[in-house]
This record gives C-alpha cells, sequence and structure tokens, in this order.
C-alpha cells in the first residue's frame, strides 16, 4: 500500500500545473506548484513528527528535507528537480496526529511587497468521521516563486465533517 502511495504521488508530481492564484489583500500573487495536484497532502506518512514551516532555499537542504520526509520508507523516492534559482520550497508539516483524517495544505503566496513572502497554509482536521485508527504525519510540499526576505505563514484551521 506504501509503494501506490508513493508511486501515485510521484505521478501526481509529474502532472502538476504551475498556478498563480491571487491572494486576499491585494498583494501580487506569486507562482505556486504544489507536488501533489489533488486537494490532499503530499503525503500523509512522514517522518516529521512535530509540527513545522520549513523554506527550503538550496540544494544540500532540500536533499536533507526530503531525507527527513521519507525516513520511514525504503527506498526512498527519487528527490524532485527543483531550480533553486528560480524557485523556493515550502513544506508544511502538521505534526504526528493520534489518527488519519488530518490535512494540510500549502494554499497560496503572495509577494509582500519586497520583504518577502506571504504563504498560507490551511490545516484540516476530522469532525464527525470515521477515520483509520493509525499515528498519520501528513506534510505539504509546494514550490513557489523565488522571493529574497522572510516568509510569513498565516495558518488557516478548520475542522471537516463527512456527512
Amino acid at each position: 500500500m506504501r509503494a501506490f502511495t508513493i508511486l501515485a504521488a510521484l505521478a501526481a508530481l509529474a502532472a502538476c500545473e504551475s498556478t498563480p492564484v491571487s491572494p486576499d489583500g491585494g498583494q501580487s500573487a506569486l507562482t505556486v506548484t504544489r507536488l501533489r495536484a489533488e486537494p490532499y497532502s503530499f503525503t500523509f506518512y512522514s517522518g516529521l513528527d512535530d509540527r513545522q514551516r520549513i523554506v527550503v532555499r538550496d540544494q544540500t537542504q532540500w536533499k536533507d528535507v526530503w531525507q527527513q520526509i521519507w525516513k520511514r520508507t525504503s527506498p526512498v523516492p527519487d528527490l524532485p528537480a527543483i531550480d533553486f534559482t528560480r524557485e523556493l520550497v515550502i513544506v508544511a508539516a502538521d505534526g504526528s496526529r493520534p489518527t488519519g483524517g488530518y490535512n494540510i495544505l500549502i494554499e497560496r503566496a503572495s509577494d509582500s511587497g519586497g520583504a518577502g513572502i506571504n504563504v498560507v497554509i490551511r490545516s484540516v482536521s476530522p469532525g464527525r468521521c470515521g477515520v483509520t485508527q493509525a499515528l498519520t504525519q501528513p506534510v505539504d510540499i509546494a514550490r513557489v516563486t523565488r522571493r529574497d526576505g522572510a516568509v510569513i505563514f498565516t495558518e488557516r484551521a478548520e475542522v471537516q465533517d463527512c456527512n
């Protein structure tokens, strides 16, 4: 099952398209390319047990983060190619969760007027739902148009019922 999940994630990576999304507040939208096209976390079973927001600006750091994400998986999937002269990578980890049904998504990014980037992260918790009774560690990953300066995260949380 895990091999199928990895293969599906890699297929989705190949199919992803870059889509600029206009954020609220009139700031200029940056191109955000999630590494999974579907509206779900990139993976639900990762090696990132703590809630983290990681900004990756170079190949060495990208390789290290990729290894951490897949530390419980063998073999580790191939490292996606990133042109760090044009893009950076945002990794949003939700930390270890007691069940399935948790989801984290990098929704959009905008240029903050030369001071850096604003990134919106949406965390979804299960409401009244039947969920898998297994520990999960949801992670989402996106390529974003490179900007120097700070990256500021805006967090949105929601509870989703399964009717």
